[in-house]
């Protein structure tokens, strides 16, 4: 396999529910974090050990939150859509930031150095 760059771009995908265009965007690791953060609290169990739980819940709430780009959604607006609306999103927040990366194909310069380099596999 030929020796490339990660690419810096996000991931967009256009989520069309109920005949309404949800526009999503992928996380940076930055904003993943800030969000964990969020949803981590410290736990006391019944001998004294602390333990740090996250509220998985809340976690997937804000990820979708902060991933719809357009409409932009608040937590009140959130509040008032229905069921399967937020399970959509949810499940398209979820491939977006848990499934596998999408895959890439060569392009024939890159396949071409390949068989003439093949040290830089």
């Amino acid at each position: 396999m030929a020796r490339g760059t990660l690419s810096p771009d996000f991931d967009e995908q256009v989520v069309n529910v109920r005949g309404i265009d949800f526009k999503m965007r992928e996380l940076s690791i930055g904003e993943y974090d800030d969000i964990v953060k969020k949803c981590t609290v410290v736990k006391t169990n019944a001998i004294g050990e602390d333990s740090e739980q996250i509220d998985n819940t809340l976690l997937l709430r804000l990820m979708v939150l902060a991933c719809c780009v357009d409409p932009k959604l608040t937590a009140e607006k959130m509040s008032a859509l229905p069921m399967r609306v937020v399970l959509k999103l949810n499940q398209t927040v979820n491939k977006m930031h848990y499934g596998d990366e999408p895959e890439t194909k060569k392009t024939l310069t890159e396949e071409a150095t390949e068989a003439a380099d093949p040290g830089n596999v």
